[in-house]
């Protein structure tokens, strides 16, 4: 009875052991600047795409692994988890929502604001020219992505009830509510930026986007884990400032974006211009921390989330205003930082 005693506490130090050394070597490849970034394809990942063609951020001493989602739900599991470090298209509604429920992400900057189609079939598009007019529709949502609670957040203020004036159809992805509209099942639906390209190749009508609902909400934030951000600001910031460039590379030589993504995601010259030039995604690494507030608000009054944290503890905005501040430093007169400077200001005091 004894050895079996000591083999069996044996077995628990080895297992303790193994996961303390598993523990120190991811801790350890974070301080090595070693972070696998979760995405799912779509405007969001543009600058992530950029970054890791122009070797920006081998430049700033961070080597990226991009891993790539089919929705939302499972990227955000995957970093609750530990699989992945950081999450850039995986939109604001849904980790405000994980963070509702007790995980410990921290918002740390942005990657998309609008931009998210609402789409329907040829046929149907002249029937939708203001929120009032999804009164007595079907309507297919991505369940808890941001232009579902954008949309939401617009009928509530319209007085609108989503349970009786209408008819909600909660589907898990974005592309399943492509499905629903393509095949009629549905009057319209609210998608996301990731089937837009999807969208107009199957000749659906974009009826609206999502800015109507909340000009310029923002979307797709860079998540990652409190504690890891917290033990390696150095590699996060270091990841924000390749970001930062890609951005101003996207900005003020678009030909060269649009022919990254066409490489990245796959896609002919035309709609990778669609793509990169679309004027309703805005595409910026800037936390926005006032929209991101107010997001949180839009989900407690929907009754998304119900929560009396303090929003402010889980937005780290000092990594990014830490980030621009050391690209200004290296690039005194550059005008492109130093408006970024007065955005953040705006956004962010």
């Amino acid at each position: 009875m004894r050895l079996k005693q000591v083999v069996l506490a044996g077995n628990i130090i080895a297992l303790v052991l193994v996961a303390l050394l598993l523990t120190m070597t991811q801790a350890q490849a974070k301080q090595q600047g070693k972070l696998k970034v979760g995405y799912t394809p779509g405007g969001a990942s543009i600058l992530a795409f950029v970054a890791q063609d122009q070797k920006l951020f081998t430049k700033e001493g961070v080597e990226v692994e991009l891993v790539q989602f089919s929705s939302t739900g499972d990227g955000l599991n995957a970093l609750n988890s530990g699989k992945i470090d950081i999450g850039i298209s995986f939109g604001t509604a849904a980790p405000l929502t994980f963070i509702s429920k007790g995980s410990d992400f921290t918002i740390i900057g942005g990657a998309l604001a609008g931009g998210h189609p609402v789409i329907a079939l040829p046929a149907r598009a002249g029937q939708f020219k203001t929120i009032r007019d999804f009164k007595g529709k079907t309507v297919a949502v991505p369940r808890l992505y941001t232009a579902d609670v954008v949309w939401r957040g617009a009928l509530k203020r319209a007085g609108l009830d989503p349970n009786k004036d209408l008819k909600i159809i909660e589907l898990k992805n974005p592309p399943a509510v492509l499905e629903a509209v393509k095949s009629g099942k549905v009057d319209v639906g609210i998608g996301a930026s990731s089937i837009f390209l999807q969208a107009k190749e199957s000749g659906l009508a974009i009826v609206g986007w999502s800015n109507d609902f909340f000009p310029q909400h923002p979307c797709c934030r860079i998540v990652a884990k409190g504690k890891a951000v917290n033990g390696a600001p150095d590699v996060y910031r270091a990841f924000l400032r390749a970001l930062l460039q890609a951005e101003k590379i996207k900005d003020t030589n678009p030909k060269l974006a649009q022919n990254i993504t066409k490489r990245y995601m796959n896609i002919d010259d035309n709609l990778a211009a669609t793509f990169v030039s679309e004027p309703h995604q805005h595409v910026s690494v800037d936390p926005d921390k006032h929209r991101v507030k107010q997001m949180w608000h839009e989900l407690k009054e929907i009754n998304y989330v119900t929560s009396e944290l303090d929003i402010n503890r889980y937005i780290n905005t000092q990594l990014y205003r830490d980030a621009l501040g050391e690209l200004i430093r290296r690039n005194p007169k550059d005008r492109y930082y130093l408006n970024a400077k007065k955005h953040f200001e705006k956004q962010n005091s």
